[in-house]
């Protein structure tokens, strides 16, 4: 029973058939009952049942009972599929365990060496913004799962981690990259194959040192593995600068030749307006520098930059960065002066616009003149009976003056400038 300490799995088989070939660790499950040893970390088994029958019930040495749905995902996992139990158990107790239910009397106890998570080396030099393709795929005893229980349910998740401390003890970013499943979707080849493809961007995430997580399984088992990258800056330095007056929008790259070879690098992109338009363009350099012209989006309107640099580093690596998000906008041409407008007008135009003016000016002359005619008739009105009165005065006093002369007393100063003459 040595090989139950050095195994970490325990499976049952499915259901052999009167064809099948045993393996020759099988052992027949004997009155539904099984041993585990001391030392045993971890145990993954498969129960088939009779077709319609419940899940089973475990019976643990002690006598207490573990049913589905009511154990804790940190010591057991439990799938329970439409003919079979796929259970895992973690620390389990040793000695003799027992699966109540109806169970397929072809059932067998199956020892295997090994189960574990390989994957594709990254880069231990990333770049900001690269497009990584991640594969990681599942082992048993050293070859792929032949049976698709064994995947029912299978996920990938990709993790980057940083620590402050040496130890790896305090986390202080832990950044999930992506969930991936093995259906054959989008980069995933084949599905249910035990072979996870993903394609992940990094993107906004600052340049240091990395652990770099893959993590799969089920409800049943949990398998992962951990590399150290360090993630660098972009290898370039990327502006965009907006139009002006007499120039066109333009990108440009400088390309920090002790990272990349200049001559690989090929930028492909887009630009979109918030209108619906489209321009798409595709430049190669010939030197550090990379001016992309985009002189013809004369479209007014909001537009976005999404660009993809290809290109292959000094080491011989190909890669593929997609570089930052840039927008401009096209902003509509300023309105022309009074003076050019008017120029730029036809003959006919011009009179009738001068016209307007004019007629426009004749009638406010016309109202200030007639105001200053009435203006003046009233003040002509005013001094015209101011003189008769004076002149009436005057001959009233000189009259006077005249009798008193005639009498022999004094003459009669008149001051018309009192108010009271």
């Amino acid at each position: 029973m040595s090989k139950w300490c050095a195994g970490l799995l325990l499976l049952l088989s499915l259901g052999a058939t009167a064809t099948e070939v045993f393996a020759p660790s099988d052992i027949p499950l004997l009155d539904n009952r099984f041993r585990i040893d001391y030392g045993v970390k971890e145990i993954t088994f498969i129960i088939k049942r009779k077709p319609g029958t419940p899940s089973v019930i475990l019976v643990r040495p002690d006598g207490s009972k573990l049913y589905v749905g009511k154990v804790k995902p940190t010591d057991v996992g439990w799938l329970a599929l439409p003919e079979h139990d796929l259970i895992t158990l973690r620390n389990p107790m040793p000695g003799p365990w027992q699966a109540i239910g109806e169970v397929d009397p072809d059932n067998r106890v199956r020892i295997l060496s090994d189960i574990r998570l390989d994957i594709a080396a990254l880069p231990m030099q990333l770049y900001q913004g690269e497009v990584v393709k991640l594969k990681a795929w599942l082992l048993i005893n050293g070859q792929p799962p032949k049976d698709k229980y064994y995947l029912s349910d299978l996920g990938m998740t990709v993790k980057l981690q940083s620590f402050s401390d040496a130890d790896k003890k305090e986390v202080v970013l832990d950044q999930v990259l992506g969930h991936y499943r093995d259906d054959g979707k989008e980069l995933d080849e084949v599905p249910g194959d035990g072979i996870m493809t993903a394609e992940v961007t990094l993107q906004d995430i600052p340049g240091g040192k990395y652990r770099a997580m893959f993590s799969t399984g089920n409800q049943v088992f949990v398998r992962a593995r951990y590399q150290d990258v360090l993630l660098y800056p972009y290898p370039f330095s990327y502006n965009l600068a907006p139009p002006s007056e007499e120039l066109g929008a333009k990108l440009s790259l400088l390309i920090d030749r002790d990272e990349l070879d200049p001559a690989s690098v090929v930028v492909k992109g887009s630009v979109t307006s918030n209108v619906g338009g489209l321009y798409e363009f595709s430049e190669t350099a010939s030197g550090p520098k990379l001016d992309i012209d985009l002189s013809n989006i004369k479209e007014v309107g909001q537009h976005e930059v999404k660009a993809t640099l290809y290109g292959t580093t000094r080491l011989g690596r190909e890669l593929k960065i997609e570089l930052p998000v840039k927008t401009f906008n096209v902003f509509p041409p300023p309105s022309p002066p009074v003076e050019a407008l008017s120029a730029a007008v036809p003959a006919s135009s011009a009179d009738a616009t001068h016209e307007a003016p004019v007629e426009e000016e004749m009638g406010w002359l016309i109202w200030v003149l007639a105001g200053g005619g009435v203006l003046l008739a009233v003040l002509g009105g005013v001094g015209y009976v101011v003189i008769q009165k004076r002149r009436a005065l005057k001959r009233a006093l000189a009259a006077a003056q005249a009798e008193n002369q005639q009498a022999g007393q004094p003459a009669v100063k008149l001051d018309l400038n009192l108010p009271e003459q």
